[in-house]
């Protein structure tokens, strides 16, 4: 089990716990400090030292980043599976055993999430940023979530973990906003590049601890849409479905609102089509995707309306920087990011 971990104390060593007491003892917990200076490795090698699973410390010079953080974690284990948690989240003392149980049981499985709770759903931000990190169903899935996860160790080798995702670069404190997520979008192309499968695997369950203000969700929504646009462009990916309703609703206005005089009147339904597609689309997103309630996502809807927007202007920015000059963002072909790894064994007849 590996933990990039910054900071944030309490959270810290109640992780560490949640891995301390988990339902089987047949592993190891590596914490991996990126530069903390609130004593939080200090907290967390207390509770290292009462572990029944054997936990070790290690810390970096200085911040690094939390994929830099991953990789030193890979590099140190020895398991032939290697699990992933944020250290703002508690696991449930069974979620290392469910966790790994599918790849027991199909060999060709390559990488795994489990299920994420949001614990923090007291104000109408945190509401709104609530089931961004679940997975919407069990079995075969398309995408991973690097809080819940477990890949095979031999599907990592170093450097597996993308460490050009932006930090800051103007001496400041460390920031997490500004990597803006997605940190684990190369390694889930690499690995179902590579014909291994991917699952969802919604009975490995962990508690998320992540409060949110208004100008924390903000941020995460402007620096996530940077993000988005960075890995739509750094791998040819095709456009976001959870942004192009939006963005065509709006397009449309605009046209409409340009030709003016010269449009027809059911020309200007176009707009309103378009946007009772946007919120139809966003509402499906967050009840069957995301798994809010009617309640809550009615509760929710005015953030999620700034959140989307703040999201898509991010994307369209970061578009736009991109298509100007790639701002020093390589390019690369999914497939080439499978080049090296193993294929999977061949399925039994």
């Amino acid at each position: 089990m590996v933990v990039a971990m910054f900071e944030r104390l309490e959270r810290s060593v109640a992780c560490a716990k949640s891995l301390a007491s988990q339902s089987i003892d047949r592993a190891e917990i590596i914490f991996v400090d990126d530069g903390s200076e609130d004593g939080t490795p200090e907290a967390v090698e207390a509770v290292a030292r009462s572990s029944r699973i054997p936990m070790r410390i290690v810390r970096n010079a200085r911040n690094l980043g939390a994929n830099a953080s991953r990789n030193r974690g890979v590099s140190l284990a020895s398991a032939p599976l290697v699990a992933f948690l944020d250290s703002d989240c508690e696991a449930a003392p069974d979620w290392l055993e469910r966790l790994i149980a599918p790849f027991e049981a199909d060999p060709r499985l390559g990488a795994g999430s489990g299920l994420v709770e949001d614990a923090c759903v007291g104000n109408v931000w945190e509401l709104a940023f609530s089931g961004t990190h679940r997975l919407p169903r069990s079995g075969p899935c398309s995408r991973i979530t690097s809080c819940n996860l477990c890949i095979r160790r031999v599907l990592m080798p170093a450097g597996a973990w993308d460490e050009t995702r932006p930090t800051r670069s103007d001496g400041g404190r460390p920031d997490t906003a500004i990597s803006a997520r997605c940190d684990e979008e190369g390694l889930n192309l690499a690995i179902r590049s590579a014909g291994w499968g991917v699952e969802a695997i919604p009975t490995a369950r962990v508690r998320h601890f992540h409060p949110y203000s208004r100008r924390s969700l903000l941020r995460q929504a402007w620096f996530g849409g940077c993000s988005a646009a960075e890995i739509v462009h750094r791998y040819r990916l095709g456009p976001r479905r959870d942004l192009a309703p939006i963005a065509l609703a709006w397009l449309l206005l605009a046209l409409v609102l340009l030709l003016g005089p010269f449009t027809t009147w059911w020309l200007m339904v176009l707009p309103a089509a378009m946007a009772g597609l946007a919120v139809a689309a966003i509402a499906g997103n967050e009840l069957v995707n995301k798994g809010k309630t009617v309640g809550r996502l009615l509760r929710a809807a005015p953030a999620l309306f700034v959140y989307y927007h703040v999201r898509l202007l991010g994307f369209l920015f970061r578009r736009w920087q991109l298509r100007l000059g790639g701002a020093g963002v390589e390019r690369v072909d999914p497939a080439q990011l499978a080049i090296g790894l193993p294929s999977p064994p061949e399925s039994p007849a």
